[in-house]
């Protein structure tokens, strides 16, 4: 809102005025009915019905290198109607500039967000289109209405796709402004928080079963489609600034469910890696990939998605980690075909706030957070071995081997080695063994000769016992013929 004290009606004069929403170098804003002087070489002097403007001469114009406030709040008594329309512009005009601020700090510090590998392609462009390659915001005014971010039907706005989120109670969004009208949907920030991911089975007998939303007075048709998309377009939203940064965060009991294919893909282009995770952070999550029941469950099934990066997936989603997300235009070219196209690049970066001092506390923010990754790492450690399936099969080795991060392959060098020394020491044991058994059974059969040695008979007792068979013999075939 325009302050009172610089509001003068009729159409002005001097320079042409900027369009709407633009401000001229001189810091003035012109519209039919208005004009808005925020320049300090211009005074106001009020006169009976009207005030006039009375400029500087040139040597104090040049003279003057900063912005000076017209009217000072100490000189206007507080009982004053008018003391109450300057605090509150003061503050307001406050408030913008730390938002300035904030976005400078923003734009410069880009390079600490890690930018994802996968870009989305938005639409192709026309060869003329490349004169404006370094403005790719402005190629979106060209191609696209003021205030939308991505093609399609155009009854399919963004509120369209954000109400299909919340009624079914899968996103919650939080939008935030510091502008000074809270009527401009413009904001600052936003916060997207995934609540539950409705898989194709769970959406009915079809994916093209169609559900309905309210938007205003009007009933909307969407499919399964539409809801999988919804999360895509859900945070193509930015502001006039184009400085937007999304909170996310993915809640924790979405992890008991499987998750649907299609939202690893969505991770590809919103979701972070490791790379963002500072200490302690990082040192947790390498801990959790050794311990962890659900990874691995996951590395003996037949296939699995994006091995690369599965576990990070886990990671952020079992212990709910937030990150800021935001996205910026490019001006490309298409692959093989060499088209100019305009992509949509990603960026991700850590919610430091997780790591600044609670001034209550006197303990980081995400001290709790901290603590229970810790707690549920050594939950994991007392699960019974037997409840751990073990594998030694060449692919569940690779898995596990993919999962880490370093030179692989030296840890397929140093895993070979690891066989090899054990392959050797289970030789030795083996033989030591079959040694140990030859030489028991050579005993045994040096006792049983000594044993049959000293039992042997000489040959005049071998000689009687030949007698007394043969006499019993025939006293065997006598006693049969007298029987006869």
């Amino acid at each position: 809102m325009d302050p009172p004290w610089v509001y003068i009606k009729g159409r002005g004069r001097g320079r042409t005025a900027p369009s709407r929403g633009n401000y001229g170098s001189y810091g003035t804003r012109s519209s039919q009915g208005s004009s808005y002087i925020s320049d300090s070489n211009a005074q106001i002097i009020p006169t009976e019905k009207k005030m006039v403007l009375n400029k500087r001469t040139a040597s104090q114009e040049e003279s003057s290198s900063s912005s000076q406030q017209l009217v000072s709040l100490e000189d206007i008594p507080k009982d004053s109607p008018l003391y109450a329309h300057m605090q509150a512009y003061l503050e307001g005009k406050k408030q913008k500039d730390t938002f300035v601020s904030i976005i400078k700090e923003d734009s410069d510090d880009i390079k600490s967000y890690e930018k994802l590998q996968k870009r989305e392609m938005i639409f192709l462009l026309e060869n003329s289109d490349l004169q404006r390659k370094d403005e790719p915001w402005k190629i979106f005014q060209r191609y696209l209405v003021n205030g939308l971010y991505f093609p399609g039907e155009s009854y399919k706005t963004r509120s369209y796709y954000e109400e299909i989120l919340m009624s079914t109670g899968s996103v919650e969004f939080q939008h935030f402004s510091t502008g000074n009208n809270p009527n401009e949907k413009s904001y600052n920030f936003s916060k997207f928080i995934i609540k539950q991911i409705i898989s194709a089975e769970d959406w009915g007998m079809s994916t093209m079963k169609e559900r309905q939303i309210s938007l205003g007075n009007t009933r909307m048709n969407y499919t399964y489609w539409d809801y999988i998309r919804a999360f895509d377009v859900g945070l193509h939203y930015n502001n006039d600034k184009h400085k937007h940064t999304w909170f996310v965060k993915v809640c924790a009991k979405i992890f008991a469910d499987t998750i649907p294919n299609w939202s690893i893909n969505w991770w590809s282009y919103h979701g972070p890696t490791t790379q963002i995770l500072p200490e302690p952070f990082l040192t947790l999550y390498k801990e959790w990939t050794k311990v962890s029941p659900d990874l691995n469950r996951l590395y003996h099934e037949d296939h699995v998605c994006w091995i690369e990066i599965i576990d990070q997936i886990y990671f952020f989603i079992e212990f709910s980690i937030p990150w800021i997300h935001k996205w910026t235009p490019e001006v490309g070219f298409s692959g093989e075909e060499n088209i100019p196209c305009l992509y949509r690049t990603y960026y991700n970066n850590f919610w430091d706030k997780l790591l600044k001092i609670d001034p209550k506390t006197k303990q980081l923010v995400g001290q709790e957070l901290i603590d229970s990754i810790k707690e549920r790492i050594e939950e994991y450690k007392k699960i019974h071995p037997k409840k751990i399936i073990e594998d030694n099969s060449v692919r569940h080795i690779a898995r596990r081997i993919s999962f880490q991060e370093g030179d692989k392959e030296k840890m397929i060098q140093d895993y070979l080695e690891e066989v090899r020394k054990n392959l050797l020491l289970t030789i030795t044991q083996i033989d030591k063994s079959d040694t140990s058994m030859q030489s028991e059974t050579s005993n045994d059969v040096d006792d049983s000769q000594r044993a049959e040695s000293e039992h042997m008979l000489s040959a005049t007792e071998l000689q009687e016992a030949e007698d007394f068979l043969q006499q019993m013999k025939a006293l065997e075939k006598g006693k049969n013929v007298k029987e006869t």
